[in-house]
């Protein structure tokens, strides 16, 4: 199909544009290179959900919550980020975008095909702040298997949990106290997690662990999967001093009192 993004967009936003003409308009969209919010994204919107929202709305489904912490973010000196399950890099980019000089914002991806759309759009930016990290974040080192979707929403992939019509690739995994800064006194500025079930294993050895110089000043994670959750974010958030700042469709942001 070699019509026109701007024309595939209008038809497929038209109300009365029967769902099996969508269906075939996102499988068969090609990647193309937009201008996300003042950043440069190379997007493959027939495979991934967050890339497809970025060609469908040119923004994701976060970007109320996303604008909230920016704005929220220190301009007066670097920050230090954490981006874990980065996927194509729509949060990372921003952050990097905003971010002053000296800034470190680290971003996980263990699927290798969304890592490399990840460093690809990282180029396009010329961002030098960003590290990208090729394991999974947990709350134990070692191997795991990560099933990634064989099609449909590559950012759907989940460590250690089988799902059908999914290929388990082996990644490895670590903690994410092991990427504090070294200095104790260097504040964390954000934590962002969306890693699919895996938000409890990510965040609770963090919160509980890190010493108080070095607890995140915010913290923005998905909800939706609390299922597969083994303890309860919510409460070790609020035991440690942190506050419900807001709730954005499937994600909370709480931040340090």
């Amino acid at each position: 199909m070699d019509w026109p993004n701007d024309l595939l967009r209008d038809i497929f936003n038209d109300p009365d544009t029967p769902n099996k003409i969508r269906k075939r308009i996102r499988r068969e969209l090609k990647p193309s290179e937009v201008d996300y919010r003042g950043c440069r994204m190379r997007i493959h919107p027939a495979d991934n959900n967050t890339e497809f929202q970025i060609w469908r709305m040119g923004r994701t489904q976060e970007e109320r919550a996303l604008r909230h912490i920016l704005k929220d973010l220190p301009k007066d000196r670097p920050i230090v980020a954490y981006d874990v399950g980065a996927n194509a890099g729509a949060h990372t980019l921003r952050l990097a975008a905003v971010a002053a000089p000296g800034s470190v914002i680290h971003a996980f991806e263990p699927n290798p095909v969304m890592r490399a759309r990840l460093e690809e759009n990282i180029r396009l930016n010329a961002f030098d702040c960003i590290r990208v990290h090729d394991c999974a974040i947990s709350d134990k080192g070692g191997e795991m298997k990560l099933f990634v979707p064989a099609q449909g929403n590559l950012g759907l992939a989940r460590l250690g949990e089988p799902m059908r019509g999914a290929n388990g690739i082996s990644v490895q995994v670590r903690t994410l106290t092991e990427f504090l800064p070294s200095d104790p006194d260097t504040p964390i500025d954000l934590v962002k997690v969306d890693v699919e079930g895996q938000e409890d294993r990510v965040l609770a050895p963090l919160i509980t662990e890190a010493s108080a110089t070095q607890k995140p000043k915010a913290i923005f994670f998905e909800l939706q999967h609390e299922r597969f959750w083994s303890v309860d974010i919510a409460g070790i958030l609020e035991q440690n001093g942190y506050e419900l700042r807001g709730k954005f469709g499937r994600n909370a942001l709480y931040r340090l009192t």
